[in-house]
């Protein structure tokens, strides 16, 4: 009896635990461009690893609301009154930056062995950028708009293998996986948008909505487990991903003497690295609760390739809650990482600028530090569900 009870709540725990590797969606920085990532799809109703001729089919659902801006970690509230343009008392009301995603991938995973799997991940975006537009022409006028960019972002396909043997290693284990990000997503998309003069033009939207990145990544990625307690475990998993293309060639807009290059889209390295505790709770244990701390971001250069080229740079730490249900070959979980440092870090495109304008004075105490801004999201919302397809009977 005391061996099921056990049994069930490691299963149970291993269940959730790889749910939270699935519903990866790196989408809580707001201007700075996280992608897609998707996850590895690991859970499962009876065991954590995915047995051989198995399926496993997921979606998952990510929303956030960028609007605080930051440079460095000080935030600007200047630039977020309420919500920005000229109200009827004719006050400037701020011009912040809204980005709201709407983010959805569909993960579809095979185990080649009970301990070998392969993934493939297909997210599809729905985003929107809201700005201040101070129009000049052919009238005075302070507005907000908006622009979208909508359509299937970055593919990615990985393989992932378990070190200890699952069927033995019911206490811990560590996953290792290696993973593909084609560049399938526009990373160019446009969207007809009003100009200072007046005019509407159909012009590239912003880097943080586009759907894609522009270039081929490879990722490499870690899962691991480990009873620590009796009902108790700790849990950790992240990822790096390599991005060696420097820039996409779609423009921000136009090149400044000396700083050529720097206005074009960087096909940026992006990182995520999560760690917490969890316990299983309710009658058969299939209630799944969590609290995890968690960092990601983008760097401002990359490990290969080149630098020049337009970034946000940036990073967030937050803490995450989570639950999941286990109901037969289902599963499903809700969880919400909270942002509680934001960190816009200095860019290539900004040092690059500094040194330029510092090359030309002489006065050290006139030298300029220059560093741009990005609104970071306070919180995401994130859902998922997966559902095992057993090929076979299986005794283990």
């Amino acid at each position: 009896m005391l061996k099921n009870t056990f049994t069930n709540l490691s299963f149970a725990f291993i269940a959730f635990f790889a749910l939270l590797l699935s519903t990866k969606n790196i989408h809580a920085q707001g201007c700075v461009p996280i992608r897609q990532m998707g996850g590895t799809v690991t859970c499962s109703s009876n065991s954590y690893n995915i047995d051989k001729g198995d399926f496993q089919v997921g979606v998952n659902y990510n929303y956030y609301h960028s609007w605080k801006h930051f440079v460095g970690t000080d935030e600007q509230p200047q630039r977020q009154t309420t919500g920005g343009g000229i109200g009827p008392d004719g006050v400037d009301r701020g011009d912040a930056v809204n980005n709201y995603s709407k983010a959805t991938d569909l993960n579809l995973s095979y185990g080649i062995t009970h301990r070998l799997q392969i993934n493939a991940t297909l997210p599809y975006v729905s985003n929107e950028r809201s700005q201040v537009l101070k129009q000049v022409m052919p009238k005075k006028d302070t507005f907000r708009y908006s622009v979208f960019a909508n359509g299937l972002a970055d593919i990615r396909l990985s393989i992932n293998y378990w070190i200890f043997d699952p069927l033995k290693a019911k206490k811990g284990n560590l996953m290792l996986g290696l993973g593909v990000k084609l560049n399938n997503g526009k990373y160019d998309a446009t969207y007809d948008t009003p100009q200072s003069d007046g005019t509407i033009k159909n012009v590239i939207v912003d880097q943080s909505i586009q759907p894609g990145d522009g270039g081929i990544g490879v990722s490499v990625e870690f899962s691991g487990f480990r009873e620590i307690t009796k009902a108790i475990y700790g849990f950790a998993n992240g990822y790096y991903l390599f991005n060696p293309k420097q820039s996409n060639g779609a423009a921000k807009s136009a090149p400044k003497v000396g700083l050529e290059g720097y206005e074009i889209f960087a096909c940026p390295d992006q990182y995520f690295l999560r760690g917490g505790f969890m316990t299983a709770v309710g009658k058969h244990k299939n209630i799944n609760l969590s609290v995890a701390s968690r960092w990601e971001g983008v760097p401002a250069y990359d490990v290969f390739g080149g630098e020049i080229a337009y970034r946000r740079p940036g990073y967030v730490v937050a803490v995450e809650g989570g639950i999941s249900v286990k109901a037969g070959n289902s599963t499903f979980s809700f969880n919400v990482p909270y942002n509680f440092i934001k960190n816009r870090i200095q860019s290539a495109a900004d040092i690059a600028s500094q040194d330029l304008q510092n090359s030309k004075i002489t006065d050290a105490t006139k030298l300029v530090h220059v560093q741009g801004d990005a609104a970071f999201a306070d919180y995401s919302i994130n859902l998922g569900y997966s559902y095992r397809i057993n090929t076979m009977k299986k005794i283990h």
